[in-house]
C-alpha cells in the first residue's frame, strides 16, 4: 500500500518540481562523493597493482604445469606407438577376417585410452582401407565423403606429430575438436596411419581460483580448455582476442592488462609458452570487484552516509511538492488499466491516451484478419480428424453445423472418395530420394485437387502417408447416377493426366456417392482396401471400389509344385536355379489373373517355407530375416520384376550367405589354432602341412582358408611376425644382430637378407635411423 501510495505521489508531479529535487540532492551530495570516490579510488589501484604481481608467480607456475601434461602425454603416445601391434601389415590386414587381432589393437587403443588423464578418446586411423579403430565404436568405415575428405588430409605434409584443433569427431560422437595426430610410424618415410588423440579440456590442471577465468589458447588462438568461472562472461574471450592480436608474443613473454566486459572491469595476466612448435597462451582474468573486496567496508560507511544525505534532501523537497492534473490521471488510470506501456510516454498525457486508442484499434482488425484466415485451416483440420477416423464421436447433425460454422455447407449434397497410389514411389526403377518422393506427392496432390475442383463444388485432399493421396468430393444436389458416371469419368482423366505429367504409372480407385457425410470414412477404407484387388502390372489402372469388392475371392490355381522345388533347390546353395523358379512362380501367378495381393500373399508363402526348412536344419531364421520389415518393404512393391529382384536380395541372397558361413565354420576354427600356435611358438620353425596333419585336412585346403581368413599365405604370415618381433628387438634393446636373428629361430646371413627385402633397408641401418630421429627431437 505505502508503495503504490508513492508512485502516485512521484507520478504527479511536473518537471520544475523534479529538477528543484535534484538540485538540492546534488548540492547535499557532491562533497561526500568526490572525497569517497578518491579515497576508493587509491585504495583500489593499490589491491589491484598487489594483486596482479602475485598472480604472474601463479600464472608461469600453471604455464609449467600445462606444458608438463602436454609433455606427458606426447612422450606417453610416443612410448606406445613402439608397440609392435603398430606394424605396417596393419595397413593390409582383414580386420573382419583377422578379428584376433582387430581385438588386439582395441585392447591397445583401449589401453592408450585409458592411460593418460588428458586423453578423452583414442582412435587409429588407417587411409588405406579408410577405416577408424576406436575401443567404443570399434572397427568402422567413414563412408561420409566429406569426413573421409578431412582424415585423409592428416596424411598430407612432412610432420610426425602435429597439433590440430578442427578434427571433428566422427559418427556424430560428441566433444573437443582438440587433438594430438601422430603418424605410423613416427618419422618414417611412407605413413600408412594415424593415431589421433582427442584432449579432454577438462583434465588440464589450470590451477586457478573460482572467481578467476582463465583460458588455455593453442597457436592459432583457438581455446583449448577454460575454467569454470570462464563459462559466466561470455564477452570477455573476444575482448581478450582482440587484445593479444594487437601484442606480439613471443616465447616465455607476458603481459597486464585491463579489460571491460561483461559489466566487469577485469585484472588480465597472460603468459606465453611454445608447444607443439607453436606459441601457445595461457590467460587469467579476475573481476576487480573481487580484489577490491577488503576495501568495501570503508565503500559501505561512505554510501551509507550518501545516502543519509539523500534521504534528508528528498525529504526536504518533498514538502514544496503540489497535486495537479488529477483530472489527466484519472483519464489515464483508466486506459492503462493498471498495465505499464513500454511504447508509449506517459509524460504526455494526451499523445499516450491516443496511442493507446490507435493500438486498441488496431488489435480489434488484426483478431479479425486472424480470425478470417485461420478458418479455412481449421476447416481443413476438422475433415481431415474425421476422415481418419479421430472424429467418430460426433454425430452427422453435429458435423453438419460444425461445417457450416467454418463456413462449408453440406446440406443436401453427395459425397464421394478418390484414392490414388502412385506406382513410381516403391522405389523399384531408378531410386528416389525422401524429398523427390515428397515433392512428387505433393505434385500429385495438387493435380487430383485441380481437376477434382472442376466437377465437385468442394475438394478436399490429404497425403495418407503410405504412397497414396485420397480425395473426399462433396457434389451439389444432383442424381446419384450422374454423380457416378461424372466420378468415374474424373478418374480417367485423372490417370492420363497423372501419366502425362508425371511420367509414373497410378492407380485410381473411385467409391461413392453417400448420401450422408458419416460415410466418408467407409468409403476411403473401402477404397483402400480396393488397391490391393489391382492386377498385378505395372501399368495405370481405374478401379472401382464398389464393383472390385463384389469380386473380392478370385480362384487362383497355386502352383505348390514349383513352391517345393524351390525350397529344395535353394537349400542346395543353387542361387541362379532358386532365381529361375522363383521367376516362374510369380509368372504362374500373374497367368492365372492372380491380383496384387495374391501375389504378395504367395511370395510370403515362400519365406515360410524357407522358415520352415531353417529351423529343421537347426538354424535360426528369425536371427537372419525381420519378418515384420520384410513384409512391410514387398507391400509397397507393384509389379512382378519388382518383387522378383527385392526377394532375390532380401531372402535368397542371405539365405545363400548363411549356408556358405555355416559350411566354413569347421575350418576357421583350425586356422584360429594355427594363428594362436604361431604367435606363441613363432621362433619355432613349424610348418602347415604338420598342422594339416594334426587337424585332418588336405594341405591345400588348410592353406586356402589361411589365405582367406588372413589375407595372406601361410609362409607370408610368420615371416611378418617374427620381422616385427626383430623390429622391436633393435628399438628397444641392445642386443647385436646374430642375437637378434637367432631369438627368432633365423640364421643371421637370411635375417639380413629378408629384412632388407621387408623394410628396404638392413637392421643396422633401420636401429640407426631411429637413433638419430630420437636425437634429433631431444635437441
Amino acid at each position: 500500500m505505502l508503495r503504490d501510495y508513492l508512485a502516485k505521489r512521484f507520478a504527479s508531479k511536473g518537471t520544475v518540481y523534479w529538477r528543484s529535487i535534484a538540485l538540492a540532492i546534488l548540492l547535499t551530495c557532491i562533497p561526500i562523493t568526490i572525497v569517497s570516490c578518491i579515497g576508493g579510488y587509491v585504495g583500489n589501484r593499490y589491491l589491484i597493482q598487489q594483486y596482479q604481481q602475485n598472480n604472474e608467480i601463479m600464472l608461469r607456475e600453471s604455464v609449467r604445469r600445462i606444458d608438463g601434461q602436454f609433455a606427458q602425454l606426447v612422450q606417453y603416445a610416443l612410448h606406445m606407438m613402439a608397440n609392435p601391434i603398430f606394424k605396417p601389415a596393419i595397413a593390409d590386414m582383414n580386420y573382419v577376417d583377422e578379428f584376433e587381432k582387430t581385438q588386439e589393437l582395441l585392447d591397445t587403443m583401449s589401453l592408450i585410452e585409458n592411460g593418460e588423464s588428458l586423453i578423452d578418446q583414442a582412435y587409429l586411423y588407417i587411409p588405406k582401407q579408410n577405416v577408424l579403430l576406436q575401443p567404443v565404436l570399434g572397427l568402422r568405415t567413414l563412408d561420409d565423403p566429406a569426413d573421409r575428405a578431412v582424415w585423409n588430409s592428416l596424411m598430407n605434409g612432412d610432420k610426425g606429430i602435429f597439433w590440430t584443433n578442427h578434427l571433428t569427431r566422427p559418427f556424430g560422437r560428441s566433444g573437443s575438436k582438440h587433438a594430438i595426430v601422430m603418424k605410423l610410424p613416427f618419422n618414417g618415410q611412407t605413413s600408412y596411419g594415424a593415431l589421433v588423440l582427442y584432449v579432454n579440456p577438462s583434465m588440464l590442471q589450470l590451477n586457478v581460483t573460482p572467481d578467476q577465468a582463465a583460458y588455455v589458447l593453442d597457436g592459432s588462438d583457438v581455446v583449448i580448455g577454460q575454467s569454470d568461472a570462464a563459462k559466466s562472461y561470455p564477452e570477455l574471450l573476444p575482448r581478450i582476442m582482440e587484445q593479444l592480436g594487437s601484442t606480439k608474443r613471443t616465447y616465455d613473454s607476458q603481459s597486464r592488462f585491463q579489460i571491460r566486459a561483461d559489466h566487469e572491469q577485469f585484472l588480465m595476466n597472460a603468459v606465453s609458452f611454445e608447444k607443439m612448435n607453436r606459441i601457445w597462451t595461457f590467460v587469467t582474468g579476475t573481476p576487480s570487484s573481487k580484489v577490491t573486496a577488503p576495501n568495501s567496508a570503508y565503500t559501505h560507511v561512505v554510501v551509507v552516509y550518501w545516502i543519509l544525505s539523500l534521504i534528508a534532501a528528498l525529504g526536504l523537497s518533498w514538502f514544496a511538492s503540489n497535486r495537479f492534473y488529477q483530472p489527466f490521471r484519472k483519464v489515464m488510470d483508466l486506459v492503462r488499466d493498471g498495465k505499464t506501456d513500454e511504447d508509449a510516454d506517459p509524460s504526455d498525457e494526451m499523445a499516450y491516451i491516443e496511442a493507446k486508442w490507435q493500438q486498441y484499434r488496431f488489435a480489434n482488425e488484426s483478431l479479425q484478419s486472424r480470425l478470417d484466415q485461420s478458418t479455412p485451416k481449421v476447416r481443413e483440420a476438422l475433415i481431415n480428424q474425421f476422415v481418419l477416423g479421430q472424429a467418430a464421436h460426433l454425430s452427422e447433425t453435429e458435423m453438419i453445423e460444425k461445417l457450416r460454422a467454418l463456413q462449408l455447407d453440406v446440406t443436401g449434397c453427395l459425397f464421394s472418395v478418390v484414392v490414388c497410389q502412385l506406382h513410381g514411389l516403391d522405389g523399384h526403377k531408378a531410386p528416389l530420394t525422401e524429398k523427390d518422393s515428397q515433392l512428387i506427392t505433393y505434385a500429385a496432390i495438387n493435380i487430383v485437387g485441380e481437376m477434382s475442383e472442376a466437377s465437385a463444388a468442394y475438394v478436399h485432399t490429404l497425403d495418407l502417408l503410405d504412397g497414396s493421396i485420397a480425395a473426399v468430393l462433396i457434389f451439389p444436389e444432383t442424381s446419384a447416377m450422374d454423380a457416378r458416371d461424372e466420378l468415374l469419368r474424373l478418374g480417367g482423366d485423372m490417370l492420363r493426366a497423372l501419366e502425362h505429367v508425371l511420367r509414373m504409372p497410378s492407380t485410381i480407385v473411385v467409391n461413392g456417392p453417400a448420401s450422408l457425410w458419416m460415410d466418408i470414412p467407409y468409403l476411403l477404407e473401402q477404397s483402400r482396401k480396393a488397391l490391393s484387388y489391382r492386377t498385378f502390372t505395372s501399368e495405370s489402372q481405374l478401379l472401382d471400389a464398389t464393383a472390385v469388392l463384389e469380386q473380392a475371392n478370385p480362384e487362383v490355381d497355386f502352383p505348390y509344385d514349383l513352391e517345393q522345388e524351390f525350397t529344395h533347390t535353394l537349400n542346395l546353395g543353387l542361387e541362379r536355379e532358386a532365381a529361375d523358379i522363383l521367376e516362374r512362380f510369380v509368372t504362374a501367378l500373374k497367368n492365372e489373373g492372380a491380383p496384387e495381393w495374391v501375389v504378395h500373399q504367395g511370395l510370403m508363402r515362400l519365406k515360410s517355407s524357407l522358415y520352415r526348412s531353417m529351423l529343421q536344419s537347426g538354424h535360426n531364421p528369425y536371427a537372419l530375416f525381420d519378418g515384420v520389415q520384410l513384409e512391410e518393404e514387398l507391400r509397397t512393391l507393384r509389379d512382378a520384376e519388382a518383387c522378383i529382384q527385392w526377394f532375390g536380395k532380401r531372402v535368397i541372397r542371405p539365405y545363400i550367405d548363411m549356408l556358405s558361413k555355416s559350411y566354413q565354420h569347421a575350418m576357421k576354427d583350425i586356422v584360429d589354432q594355427v594363428l594362436s600356435t604361431i604367435h606363441d611358438n613363432y621362433m619355432c620353425d613349424i610348418s602347415l602341412e604338420t598342422f594339416a596333419m594334426e587337424a585332418g585336412v588336405s594341405v591345400s585346403h588348410l592353406s586356402k582358408a589361411f589365405r582367406q581368413m588372413t589375407g595372406s599365405n601361410y609362409i607370408d604370415y610368420l615371416t611378418a611376425l617374427k620381422i616385427g618381433r626383430c623390429k622391436k628387438l633393435l628399438l628397444t634393446t641392445d642386443l647385436k644382430m646374430n642375437e637378434i636373428a637367432k631369438s627368432v629361430g633365423y640364421q643371421p646371413p637370411y635375417f639380413n637378407r629378408m629384412f632388407k627385402k621387408l623394410e628396404g633397408m638392413t637392421p643396422g641401418q633401420y636401429r640407426l635411423q631411429f637413433s638419430e630421429t630420437k636425437l634429433g627431437k631431444a635437441e
